[in-house]
């Protein structure tokens, strides 16, 4: 089942989100992502992202691509919630997801 994650990434620049997203996504977007998002908060970063399911977003954040892309980052995200997805739009039009 898809899945959504909610999490913030405390003192992140938008220079460093920038340079984080054009490296993961230099060669397309990862295996298994539907939805990505993130915008400045008080103190960081919010990003939500929706993936097919929870192995393939384990398997992004646990590969070199995701790695390589936040080495020499000080700070790291803190999920805030996960929760189960039906349904997503990610401008193409309304699909299920399960």
């Amino acid at each position: 089942m898809a899945v959504a994650m909610l999490a913030e990434i405390p003192g992140l620049t938008q220079e460093e989100y920038e340079h984080v997203v054009t490296k993961v996504n230099q060669m397309g977007s990862p295996i298994g992502a539907l939805f990505h998002a993130g915008g400045p908060v008080e103190n960081g970063y919010r990003v939500i992202e929706v993936w097919q399911d929870r192995e393939a977003a384990d398997t992004f954040y646990n590969s070199r691509q995701y790695q390589d892309a936040v080495a020499g980052l000080t700070t790291h995200p803190e999920i805030i919630m996960t929760w189960d997805v039906f349904g997503v739009d990610d401008g193409s039009g309304w699909r299920q997801t399960a």
